[in-house]
């Protein structure tokens, strides 16, 4: 097992016991405790865990945030699903943007073969998708990198958007919930996509089900500035008629 697969796994076991020891994980994933130890340490600097005596405990609050390694391998067909129902907002002539996102990456995917379209990301991963992509016309907004959303976001990022107008804004998002709003643990990435939101005529939500009800320190802006939230059929049909009454047209795949 390589080091991506292993520190996804031990994710998991975080997820699903909330805490993990050390020795366990070594027997567990085939490998030495110093190893393990690297592993926690890396997941600490991210954010993701606190160390504890013997092993971690998964971080829960607001400023919570897996980095797009473990995003990219998690919810996989739901973000697939998505994506390819996202395809039908794009039409021949539009101005769109893409945000960050490993959902909003798989919108990415789905548009390379459109025709005479321009599309604008700070988005590293979207960026590389769309490099080939004969049909559009890719322009790479600037900013200050962010590895753990592949991104690249702050004041220039925004300074750079403020003269465009897209036609369609595909927005990625941590939290959607009816008092907070769509929010992000970042401030700075929470503040870029706020500049996003502003200079959208439309604006779509690209969010797996698990988003639906959760919220973080950053909120972006309220439901009633968002247009479409395309999500999964798995979502709690509660809180998605909370949002529809937002006035938010919400489409499940």
């Amino acid at each position: 097992m390589d080091t991506l697969k292993r520190r996804r796994q031990i994710i998991k076991e975080l997820e699903k016991n909330g805490s993990v020891k050390t020795v366990e994980l070594s027997e567990q994933l085939g490998v030495s405790t110093m190893t393990i130890r690297r592993d926690l340490n890396y997941l600490q600097q991210e954010g993701i865990i606190s160390l504890a005596h013997g092993g971690a405990v998964l971080n829960n609050g607001s400023l919570m945030e897996h980095g797009m390694f473990y995003k990219e391998d998690t919810m996989t067909e739901e973000k697939r699903r998505i994506g390819e129902f996202c395809y039908n907002f794009v039409n021949d002539g539009d101005a769109v943007f893409i945000d960050t996102g490993s959902t909003t990456k798989m919108v990415a995917e789905t548009i390379v073969n459109r025709k005479n379209i321009v599309v604008v990301s700070h988005s590293l991963p979207v960026q590389q998708i769309l490099a080939h992509a004969p049909g559009v016309k890719l322009i790479a907004a600037p900013g200050v990198f962010r590895e753990k959303t592949m991104g690249f976001l702050g004041q220039m990022t925004c300074e750079f958007v403020a003269g465009m107008k897209f036609d369609t804004l595909f927005l990625g998002v941590e939290g959607i919930d009816v008092r907070h709003g769509v929010s992000v643990p970042d401030i700075v990435d929470g503040e870029t996509k706020r500049a996003l939101v502003r200079q959208a005529g439309k604006v779509v939500v690209a969010a797996d089900y698990t988003k639906i009800g959760m919220s973080y320190f950053m909120s972006i802006v309220p439901l009633t500035d968002i247009d479409v939230l395309v999500t999964n059929k798995e979502a709690d049909c509660a809180l998605l008629d909370e949002i529809r009454e937002q006035g938010v047209e919400v489409f499940l795949v």
